[in-house]
């Protein structure tokens, strides 16, 4: 044991105590050069306490008498120290000690011989300090050392993940995953950017650990500049159920039951795009089929759909993390579906992490546009900007990598944070090519990392980290350097085959080339032979070996091997890497027929991404294909021309690109040989015309489709054409049972079914822009419909005619129900799944309110909406929400809360969809139930930043006449309800301003009526001079209300009949038939759960009692309308009753 360290025992261990020599050497008598003298006293403590380390940890006895220079001059191979010579340095070697350990005793031991390095110890400190860090993180400093095929050939295996410093953002990150778990599941997102290569992935990635605690999932998606960005989404979700599948995790019978009860059929519609969620669920799924339905339809289907499955995987016992890399590569198309993601209401327990990039050339506006959109849409997001990395950090990652104490490690790490920035990604690639440069090698006599720090500083480094990493791929071998062309021609990611089959035939070996670029930092395997780039900077490196002037040709070489190495039937697999290549090297084409051959490629590649609901990606590919479309080419290739501009127009069509889309819509109607074969195209163009706004251009569109197709279409609407119409469908009806309409044969005339189609456009657009020829247009598609047998259009076209029936045109509510079910057994018939929510927008909304319980309707306006989204009809789907919510409120009176939280829901589907129109009139009815429970908030403000009034005047000014008349009911329920009654005949009043006419009437407009019939009774109770009109008023509802319910549903309608006529009866003096109705309207509202116009005809009753001076009853019926207020939770009301029956009690 050394003099200088003394061993105590302390419970079965020992412990050492080391004393400090420095001070007691005796210092020479010479002290003209004191500082000298103290610096080599300082060296030779050093030193000595070296030798005390190695004796200590190497377990000999230390002999303080032996001098320096005697160990040094005697000492002989096998003894415990020998020297060798690197690099005209001389470097001790200490047997059998770890690396880290080794590199500290080694340079204590060399402070004698007296020469200037880097590498030294300055102060007994560091020395302490180095040995607390390799002692507190044994498992990194005191691992054996590996004599591996690295170390033998020198080369550095340095991490790829590897992660350092970032403390205060990794706590943000913890806190936000916290956050989300606890407060109700709300989802959160974080929004991290920074400068490429300064680690925005390695942060979010330090996510898996609260993940795995909390046994949760994580998808992510990583987008790139030349990868298809619609695609990325879908190919994360893949990833994510490949992984489930590999794994074999336990428990996923609850992910997969979520995934059934909420997606169901779905998983088959997502098959092609997410082809490991079919396997994932194979063996769980229905063996029915989804309906086709067209793109524009397909692309809102799977947007819905996206959100479902997200949902479903997503729950508090297995809460998400979904990641999306590199997202200032997203389209607009990728940003909006990941908006619709993240504001979807029914996803809980979900973390959204973004990483963007800041860079000039990059612009910002979409992703802040995104951000804020979220924002206003409630759902927070946190910012996180990033930088580069501390020269501690630094120091660190170079100490652990090279295995060398911190200390020994800070020349090279200042060196090397000077040199990079700081920029991780710059660091790890610069360590790797000092490296290959002979600066920085592994020193098997001494076995640690050594470097030449002077060559180091002197090394020429390009100041950008792409410029960098393709300097330092240019010093590669020829073939390693073709090796990376190759993949960065191929994408951010690519499988083995893809690389043999673009490579030159005996002149490239693959499977030399894949490891020497995984272990040069280049490349990760992926598993399943597929591998991608460790950085997108290091692909854009590798792309830059590729002369400018050499790119076309490079690209069109890759993707004709890779086309004529593929049999035809496996083509389909890799269509789309062999098109993008093929289509960078469209300027090296010579031919028409070369010219055709790619444009039949681009089609191909179109078709099949639009059968993946890339439609942006689709547009793209057929653009490119429409491109080397020439004059000739009409004439020799004209179904391959003609399909190319049809199968554009519709992907242009479905991501909106207006633009572009004109001039492809102009090129086949030009061109195309007969008029059927333009049919498409003018399919195209009127749903554009109606997507634009121009309604009366669409319907101009559609009357010439119409007249050249041989049917007519009416000109000019008048009151004489208008009954011949009316007549002549009657006619045609006259004498047809339902069963005879529901059994009508199929229609097969082409052109008729064609007629069919754009009728039914005309009519959608003649809704707004020509309400009188709605109704033609609809009888005359019945007529087709019984003249020329059934298509789908047809159910759509008997909902329709059902409908007009029922408004207060006509008001035959049996005709109308008997319409109403012809549409719903022809749509079952014909398996219509795409007019689900039309049809049922039409019958349950317009028609069987007339005839069957309000409640009745509810569950089928829900039905709507979920098959509207799987079909894709954005604005009917909607428009089921939005009567659910009319008929839930003002019909059926259903619980106030529950209103709130659904129509809140509602709100934000309209608002995730772009329908402002239809949200604004749901914001109506959720400020009802606002108002009603007493509530302060202002729907409008907090979802449209608006207000009520401001709504009204826009309306008002825009001729929006049904929001208008929607907002003054609105008004009038609510006062009325609250015992304003002057501000309620107010608003009656206005509303005679906005009438119903014609047009279909849903509940609200049933339940105006009768709202104007009390008030208007109220009125005329006061005796004023307006009495008679008032009377008047309520005598005309009263005589609508025998009517409706006498024809209509006694259930829905007889509470309403009885309160009226018990007012009416008030009014005459009649107590005794108006105590009678009282209590009739009563047990009605009761036997039919109206609880409140339960409430309402309690306080009617209590009011009537009150009048005869009747307290005790007055007071009974107060007490009763006050319990059914509460139970509709209408806690405003409820306080207005309150003082009322405080007032009485006085």
């Amino acid at each position: 044991m050394p003099d200088n360290i003394v061993l105590d025992t302390f419970d079965g261990s020992y412990i050492a105590t080391f004393i400090d020599l420095s001070k007691a050497i005796i210092l020479s008598n010479d002290t003209s050069n004191g500082g000298q003298v103290e610096k080599n006293a300082v060296e030779m403590d050093l030193h000595a306490l070296g030798r005390i380390l190695n004796a200590l940890f190497d377990g000999e006895r230390f002999d303080s008498n032996s001098s320096a220079d005697e160990s040094d001059d005697t000492s002989t191979e096998g003894e415990e120290h020998s020297y060798r010579r690197k690099r005209n340095k001389r470097q001790a070697q200490v047997e059998g000690f770890p690396t880290c350990l080794n590199a500290v005793i080694s340079t204590l031991l060399l402070r004698k011989e007296g020469e200037e390095t880097s590498e030294k110890y300055g102060n007994v400190k560091d020395v302490l300090s180095d040995l607390q860090v390799i002692a507190t993180n044994p498992q990194i400093f005191l691992k054996a050392l590996k004599v591996d095929d690295f170390t033998l050939h020198n080369r550095l295996n340095a991490p790829v993940d590897a992660f350092y410093g970032r403390q205060s953002e990794v706590s943000l990150l913890y806190h936000a995953f916290d956050s989300v778990n606890k407060h109700e599941g709300r989802p959160m997102v974080m929004s991290i950017s920074g400068s490429p290569g300064t680690g925005k992935t390695f942060l979010v990635n330090q996510i898996r650990k609260p993940l795995q605690e909390a046994n949760g999932y994580l998808i992510r998606g990583k987008f790139d500049r030349r990868a298809r960005p619609d695609s990325i989404i879908f190919l994360a979700l893949d990833n994510f159920f490949a992984r489930l599948i590999d794994e074999r995790r336990k428990n996923v019978q609850d992910l997969i039951q979520r995934i059934r009860h909420a997606v169901g059929p779905g998983c088959r519609v997502l098959m092609n795009s997410i082809p490991n969620l079919h396997r994932f669920m194979e063996g769980h799924l229905d063996d029915n089929s989804d309906g086709a339905v067209g793109s524009s339809a397909s692309e809102h289907r799977w947007k819905y759909l996206l959100c479902k499955l997200v949902a479903a995987v997503s729950s508090k016992n297995e809460p998400l993390a979904i990641f999306f890399d590199d997202l200032q590569w997203a389209d607009e198309t990728s940003l909006e579906v990941i908006r619709m993601i993240i504001t979807e209401p029914d996803i809980k327990y979900c973390l959204f992490l973004c990483t963007h990039r800041i860079e000039d050339k990059i612009p910002q506006h979409r992703m802040k546009t995104m951000f804020q959109t979220i924002q206003q849409q409630g759902v927070s997001v946190m910012s996180i900007k990033i930088g580069a990395i501390a020269k501690d950090t630094v120091n660190t990652m170079l100490s652990e990598t090279l295995c060398l104490p911190p200390s020994l490690c800070s020349p090279l790490s200042s060196t090397i944070h000077n040199r990079t920035g700081g920029i991780i990604l710059f660091v790890m690639n610069f360590l790797r090519s000092l490296n290959e440069d002979g600066l920085l090698w592994f020193n098997l006599s001494t076995r640690r990392w050594e470097y030449d720090i002077v060559g180091i500083q002197q090394k020429e480094v390009s100041a950008d980290v792409v410029q960098h990493m393709s300097q330092r791929m240019t010093r590669l071998p020829r073939s390693m350097q073709f090796g990376l062309k190759l993949c960065s021609c191929l994408g951010a990611s690519f499988d083995v085959n893809a690389l043999r089959k673009g490579g030159p035939a005996n002149e490239f070996d693959v499977e030399e080339f894949l490891p020497f670029s995984i272990e040069s930092g280049f490349l990760r395997e992926d598993g399943q032979r597929r591998y991608s780039w460790a950085h997108d900077q290091v692909q854009q490196a590798a792309y830059a070996l590729i002369p400018v002037g050499k790119r076309e040709s490079f690209h069109l070489l890759l993707g004709s091997r890779m086309f004529m190495r593929t049999p035809a039937e496996e083509l389909t697999n890799i269509i789309f890497t062999v098109v993008v290549n093929m289509n960078h090297g469209i300027g090296q084409l010579k031919t028409l027929a070369q010219f055709h051959e790619v444009a039949r490629l681009n089609l191909k590649a179109g078709k099949k991404a639009m059968t993946l609901s890339s439609f942006d990606s689709a547009a793209k590919y057929l653009l490119v294909g429409v491109s080397l479309i020439k004059e000739e080419s009409w004439n020799s290739e004209y179904e391959l021309s003609l399909e190319l501009h049809d199968t554009v127009c519709e992907a242009l069509f479905v991501i909106g690109d207006w633009e572009k889309l004109l001039p492809n819509i102009q090129e086949p109607l030009q061109k195309a040989r007969c008029f059927d074969d333009k049919l498409n195209t003018y399919h195209t163009l009127v749903r554009y015309l109606k997507a634009t706004g121009d309604l009366r251009g669409a319907i101009e569109k559609c009357k010439h489709v119409v007249s050249e197709l041989g049917d007519d279409f009416p000109d000019q609407i008048d009151e004489a054409l208008f009954r011949e119409e009316t007549r002549r469908v009657e006619q045609l009806l006259k004498d047809k049972s339902e069963a005879e309409l529901i059994s009508l044969p199929k229609m097969t005339d082409e052109r008729k079914i064609a007629s069919m189609q754009f009728l039914n456009h005309a009519l959608s657009s003649a809704f707004a822009a020509e309400p009188m020829l709605a109704p033609v247009l609809t009888f005359r598609m019945v007529s087709l419909s019984v003249e020329c047998g059934v298509c789908e259009i047809s159910a759509t076209a008997f909902a329709g005619y059902g409908s007009w029936l029922v408004s207060a045109y006509k008001s035959d509510f049996e005709g109308g129900y008997r319409m109403g079910h012809v549409a719903i057994e022809l749509k079952n018939r014909l398996r219509y799944e795409e007019g689900i929510p039309r049809i049922h927008a039409l019958v349950y909304g317009f028609i069987n309110i007339w005839r069957t319980p309000f409640q009745a309707s509810l569950p089928k306006h829900l039905e709507a909406y979920d098959a509207g989204n799987f079909s894709g009809d954005v604005e009917f789907t909607l428009s089921n929400l939005y009567m659910h919510g009319v008929n839930s409120l003002y019909g059926c009176g259903d619980n106030l809360r529950d209103v709130d939280s659904t129509t809140r829901v509602y709100i934000q589907r309209c608002k995730q969809s772009g329908q402002s129109f239809l949200g604004k009139f749901i914001c109506v009815i959720h400020e009802v139930a606002l108002k009603l429970m007493g509530s302060s908030e202002k729907s409008y403000a907090s979802f449209y930043d608006t207000t009520e009034e401001r709504m009204f005047i826009d309306g008002r000014e825009q001729s929006k006449i049904s929001l208008c008349r929607f907002i003054l009911f609105k008004r009038k329920y609510v006062a009325f309800f609250l015992g304003q009654m002057h501000a309620a005949a107010d608003f009656f009043e206005l509303g005679l301003s906005f009438p119903i006419g014609g047009n279909g009437r849903l509940v609200n407009i049933i339940v105006g009526v009768f709202i104007d019939g009390l008030i208007a009774f109220y009125y005329a109770r006061k005796r004023r001079s307006d009495e008679n009109r008032w009377t008047e008023i309520g005598n005309g509802v009263l005589s609508l209300l025998e009517v409706w319910a006498k024809e209509g549903s006694d259930w829905n309608f007889s509470n309403k009949l009885f309160l009226l006529q018990a007012e009416c009866f008030f009014l005459r003096g009649d107590e005794r038939a108006a105590l009678q109705k009282y209590n009739a309207s009563i047990k009605s509202a009761q036997d039919h759960r109206f609880i409140h116009e339960e409430g309402l005809a309690h306080e009617r009753l209590a009011s009537f009692h009150d009048h005869y001076g009747r307290r005790s009853e007055a007071l009974t019926c107060f007490n009763a309308a006050k319990r059914c207020y509460e139970h509709w939770g209408a806690q405003a009301v409820v306080q207005r009753v309150e003082r009322t029956i405080a007032k009485l009690q006085r």
